[in-house]
């Protein structure tokens, strides 16, 4: 292990992961503690675009404008030889998630931290700047003695008021808590920082996160179209019912709804430790009605009217359609049912039609004929396609390189996914204009590899 980073002397290891390693270190000067956090030689090395250095230097800057108790301080950022460090600010405690995964917290402590959260949320947002991935990871905790303090850290993917740092449309941040403002326009709000932290105020009453989903597409359309799962009168134990309108307030699909301000939510928050507390507010209606009109098919042909009324709806019965005579049969099978092609074509046309004005609509349509295939049947090679097309109109990248590992795993030819026209009007843009992708993925996927 090195002895030194720059001029500050290394203590020991705290921890490490893929990205790097953070150590506590010392500063010889004047012998404060300090938390070392470094990116490792070999991802530099291929770094060819300068994100990882981006997001250091955007961590070190948004930081750096920030004098708050609850927002971690960074003190410097350098380069010591081929490693890229940051210095911070040293919290001996725990991260949140450690806290919530063990159960220890009383839900008037939660509401306490989350309340000190939105107070260094209100110091980031008066800067203007947006923090983007607010989770229980990036919350450290301490045990003092007049209480719990809580800091928000890792400003790695912040949006300052001189611009992203990232590409446009990039959307960046940890899917789960993204508010659905950010997911169907890739635009932040202060706001959308007070959306995840309604998501771990309902983690962590309840131990499950608002909105459940098997998969990444179905995740996305639950947070921009669901009503979160239902809290239970059993979590609100010390601390005021009004606790339920205020986390419904927290994850209204409207921006608008919800609170004003950081500092608005955290006095809430905070008043709301007193079981005698009621909210002066109505619960937030969370659910946003899309329906979807039938269409004719792309071949020109009627659809029957059945599957006008079911692809409308978009959501309902497309995982079962292909067993439907299973289910009617109340013997059961062991044998998976044979996929029904025609369906498939028809449900992927409309993901097709509605992938630019819809992403998202798109997305669920595309994700329910995967999750209808059994492991053992092969996919349809469109609805892979048509996934990775969507989520690079949406600007997941991470989600769409996903994706095609996942296609790979379950053998989907990629020749025959180059004959999506969208798929393949995709890939020919990005070498042509965009070059959101990594060079190699795209001139694997454009050769037809799998």
């Amino acid at each position: 292990m090195r002895t030194h980073i720059g001029k500050f002397e290394i203590v020991r290891l705290l921890g490490q992961g893929a990205m790097g390693e953070v150590y506590l270190g010392r500063d010889p000067g004047i012998g404060r503690e300090v938390a070392i956090k470094t990116i490792r030689p070999a991802l530099i090395g291929e770094d060819m675009g300068g994100e990882l250095r981006d997001r250091f230097a955007r961590e070190a800057k948004a930081a750096g404008l920030l004098q708050h108790p609850n927002v971690v301080t960074v003190f410097e950022f350098g380069t010591d030889g081929d490693l890229l460090y940051l210095v911070m600010e040293y919290v001996p405690g725990e991260d949140l998630a450690a806290l919530l995964q063990r159960g220890e917290l009383r839900p008037s402590e939660l509401l306490e931290i989350l309340a000190q959260v939105c107070e260094g949320l209100a110091q980031a947002h008066k800067h203007g700047i947006i923090h983007r991935d607010i989770k229980p990871t990036n919350v450290m905790v301490q045990r003092e003695e007049e209480g719990l303090h809580a800091k928000v850290m890792d400003f790695g993917v912040a949006k300052l008021n001189d611009g992203e740092l990232t590409q446009t449309g990039h959307v960046v941040g940890t899917l789960a808590y993204m508010a659905p403002e950010y997911l169907s326009t890739g635009k932040s709000q202060p706001v959308s920082d007070l959306f995840s932290v309604g998501v771990i105020l309902h983690e962590g009453l309840s131990g499950e996160r608002p909105f459940a989903a098997p998969s990444s597409g179905a995740m996305v359309y639950a947070i921009l179209h669901d009503e979160p799962q239902p809290l239970e009168d059993t979590v609100f134990e010390g601390v005021s019912p009004s606790v339920k309108a205020l986390t419904n307030r927290l994850l209204a699909k409207n921006p608008a709804s919800r609170f004003a301000t950081a500092t608005e939510a955290a006095r809430a928050l905070r008043a709301a430790r007193n079981p005698a507390w009621i909210a002066p507010l109505d619960d937030a209606t969370v659910a946003v009605a899309t329906p979807s009109g039938g269409h004719a098919s792309a071949t020109g042909k009627p659809r029957p009217d059945w599957t006008t009324w079911a692809v409308g709806l978009g959501v309902m019965g497309l995982a079962t359609w292909a067993g439907v005579a299973s289910l009617r049969d109340k013997t059961p099978d062991p044998a998976p049912p044979p996929v029904n092609s025609h369906i498939n074509d028809v449900v992927l046309e409309e993901a097709a039609r509605q992938m630019d004005a819809k992403p998202e609509h798109a997305l669920k349509l595309v994700q329910e004929v995967i999750d209808a295939t059994p492991e053992s049947q092969p996919v349809d090679p469109d609805a892979y396609a048509l996934k990775m097309a969507i989520y690079y109109r949406m600007g997941f990248m991470e989600l769409l390189e996903a994706t095609e590992r996942e296609a790979r795993d379950r053998k989907v030819s990629g020749i025959e996914m180059l004959k999506n026209a969208k798929f393949r009007a995709m890939l020919e843009k990005d070498r042509a204009h965009s070059r959101k992708l990594a060079p190699e993925l795209r001139e694997r996927l454009l050769k037809g590899e799998s």
